[in-house]
């Protein structure tokens, strides 16, 4: 009895941690890629809902060996991608993920994932205070979005 009451209070907190979240996220999806491919990308769209600016500091994934966020810029007629170690979300912004630009680059995967799977990433973010604070987000896989 006391486990199963432990467990309902655990449930309960973790739910009012998520609400509390300054942050929604919205049409998120991870590229399929071939099974031996040694990188994918993720995208979404990260709305900050909060009454101060927020950043997005990271990422993190089980399924991968590394995450970081990259965006894709042009140097002298190259595309390259650049590592982005901090981003600003400021009140009621929208942070836009697409092929192209910002994403979450997923490398050394663990397993090869299938249309229709779903990878879980901790989106990782901080306060105008320097508080930290990661929100697990479900990755559908798409063939394209």
């Amino acid at each position: 009895m006391k486990k199963t009451i432990i467990l309902i209070f655990t449930f309960f907190m973790l739910s009012v941690q998520a609400s509390d979240s300054p942050v929604s996220i919205d049409d998120a999806w991870l590229r399929a890629a071939p099974p031996n491919a040694h990188m994918l990308a993720a995208y979404a769209t990260i709305s900050n809902n909060g009454d101060a600016p927020i950043h997005l500091i990271g990422a993190d994934s089980d399924a991968f060996g590394m995450t970081e966020i990259h965006r894709t810029i042009e140097v002298d007629g190259v595309f390259k991608m650049k590592e982005q170690k901090r981003l600003n979300i400021g009140v009621g912004e929208n942070l836009n993920m697409a092929p192209g630009g910002l994403h979450i680059m997923l490398m050394m995967p663990k397993q090869s994932f299938n249309i229709g799977e779903i990878v879980d990433i901790e989106l990782q973010f901080e306060d105008s205070n320097g508080t930290n604070w990661s929100q697990r987000v479900s990755f559908e896989v798409k063939k394209e979005q």
